[in-house]
C-alpha cells in the first residue's frame, strides 16, 4: 500500500497544501467571531443562541475527527482530507443563506461535520515528510495555519466586502472548493502499510497506573487551552465593541490576537526543544493569566491592540507546545489512541468556551467580566501542563529503566 508516495511537487509542495487547509479551520473558526458583532443583530439571535452558534461548528468536528479518522485509517488521508474540504466549503456557502437561528446552527454543524479531523491528518502528513531533526518543526509551522487563517478572517471582516456578513463566510466557501482539486493533486495517498487495532489494549494502556496521571494532566491542560482560545476567538469582538471600541479597532485585535498565535506557536516550540517543554508551560500560561487581566483592564485601543496579540503568542505557544508533546508520552503501539483522546479532550473545551461566555454575558456580565474570568482558568492550565511534564520526566525514567 501507499504509505507516502509523493506527488511531484515534494515535501514543500506537501507542507505548503497542509499550511493551507490548515489556514481553512483557522478562518472558519474566527469567521463566527469576526461575523458576529453584524450577524447577532441582524438574525435576532440571544446571546444563548449565539453561544450555540459559535459551538455548533465545534460539535461537528469533534464527531466528524472520530469518523474521518476511522475511514482515512482505511482508504488513506488524502481522499478524505480532499471530500472534508469539498463539504466544508459547500455548507459555508450555505451559511449566509440562514435567515433564523434554526438553519444557522444546521449549517454551521455540518460545516465543522464537513471538516471534521483535518487537522490531526495535517499534522500527520507534515510530520511523516519532514526529516527527524526537524519534524516538530515542520508539525509547528503546518499547525500555525490555523492562526493565520484566523488573522485573515480578521482582516476581511475590516474590509469594505464585509459590510454585508454573509461575504464573510461565501470567502469561506469559495476558497476550500478551489484548494480541494490541489490537495488531491498534491498530497500522497498517506494509508498505512498495517492498521493495529488495540481496541481495549489501548484504553488500558491510557489508564494503567503508569499512564493514568500523564493521560488525566494531558486531557485537562489541552481542554482548558481550548477554551479560553474559543471563547476569545468567538466572542473578543463582539466583547470590545462592547466596551465601545469601533468595529475596525474590534476585528484589528482579533486578527493580532491570531497573528500572535502563530508566532507565539513556532517559537515556544522553538524554545521547548532546545530547553524542554515546562518553563516555556509554566512561563507561558502565567504570562497569559498577566495579559488576560491587563486586556480586562485596558481602556485605549493601542493597548488593547498589543495585549491581544501578546494573549494569542503565549496561549497558542502553548496550545502548540502541548500539541507537539503528546505523541511523546505515549508507546508506539498506543500513540495513535494517545493523541486522538487528547484531540477530542481539546475539541470539548472548545465546545464549552462559547458556550460559557454565552451564559455569562446572558447573565448580564460584562465583557470586563467574562475576560477576568478566564485568568484563573489560565493559571489552572499551566498548574496541570506542569504536573503534566513532571508525570511524562517520571515515565520517561521509568522506561528507561525498566530497559
Amino acid at each position: 500500500m501507499d504509505t507516502g508516495k509523493r506527488a511531484p511537487g515534494g515535501a514543500w509542495a506537501i507542507w505548503a497544501v497542509c499550511l493551507l487547509a490548515a489556514m481553512l479551520e483557522g478562518f472558519d473558526i474566527q469567521s463566527m467571531g469576526v461575523a458576529a458583532p453584524r450577524m447577532v443583530p441582524a438574525l435576532g439571535l440571544s446571546p444563548g443562541q449565539a453561544g450555540w452558534a459559535f459551538s455548533a461548528s465545534l460539535i461537528g468536528l469533534m464527531i466528524g475527527a472520530s469518523v474521518g479518522g476511522t475511514i482515512a485509517d482505511r482508504i488513506g488521508r488524502r481522499p478524505v482530507l480532499v471530500f472534508s474540504a469539498a463539504a466544508f466549503g459547500l455548507f459555508s456557502l450555505v451559511t449566509p443563506l440562514a435567515r433564523s437561528f434554526e438553519p444557522l446552527l444546521a449549517a454551521r454543524f455540518l460545516t465543522g461535520l464537513g471538516l471534521g479531523g483535518a487537522m490531526p491528518m495535517l499534522i500527520a502528513l507534515a510530520s511523516e515528510q519532514a526529516g527527524a531533526a526537524r519534524k516538530a518543526t515542520m508539525v509547528a509551522l503546518v499547525t500555525a495555519g490555523m492562526p493565520l487563517g484566523g488573522a485573515l478572517a480578521g482582516l476581511l471582516a475590516r474590509s469594505p466586502l464585509a459590510e454585508d456578513w454573509r461575504m464573510i463566510f461565501v470567502f469561506g466557501g469559495l476558497a476550500p472548493l478551489l484548494i480541494a482539486p490541489l490537495l488531491h493533486g498534491v498530497l500522497p495517498l498517506g494509508r498505512p502499510e498495517a492498521i493495529a487495532r488495540q481496541g481495549r489494549a489501548a484504553l488500558a494502556a491510557l489508564f494503567a497506573p503508569s499512564r493514568l496521571a500523564i493521560s488525566l494532566s494531558l486531557w485537562v491542560a489541552v481542554a482548558l487551552t481550548a477554551l479560553i482560545l474559543h471563547l476569545l476567538l468567538n466572542w473578543l469582538p463582539t466583547l470590545l465593541v462592547a466596551r465601545g471600541l469601533p468595529k475596525s479597532a474590534a476585528f484589528t485585535a482579533a486578527a493580532l490576537f491570531n497573528l500572535g498565535g502563530a508566532s507565539g506557536g513556532i517559537l515556544f516550540g522553538l524554545l521547548a526543544d532546545r530547553f524542554g517543554p515546562r518553563w516555556p508551560l509554566i512561563g507561558g500560561f502565567a504570562g497569559l493569566a498577566l495579559a488576560l487581566l491587563g486586556l480586562a483592564a485596558a481602556g485605549a485601543g493601542g493597548a488593547i491592540a498589543a495585549l491581544a496579540f501578546a494573549a494569542g503568542f503565549l496561549l497558542m505557544g502553548g496550545q502548540f507546545t502541548l500539541y507537539s508533546l503528546a505523541p511523546r508520552l505515549y508507546a508506539d503501539a498506543v500513540r495513535g489512541t494517545g493523541v486522538g483522546a487528547a484531540i477530542a479532550a481539546s475539541r470539548l473545551g472548545s465546545i464549552f468556551g462559547p458556550l460559557a461566555a454565552a451564559q455569562l454575558i446572558g447573565g448580564g456580565a460584562t465583557g470586563v467580566a467574562v475576560v477576568s474570568a478566564l485568568v484563573p482558568v489560565a493559571l489552572a492550565t499551566g498548574v496541570a501542563a506542569a504536573l503534566l511534564t513532571v508525570f511524562g520526566q517520571r515515565s520517561a525514567m521509568a522506561d528507561r529503566h525498566s530497559d
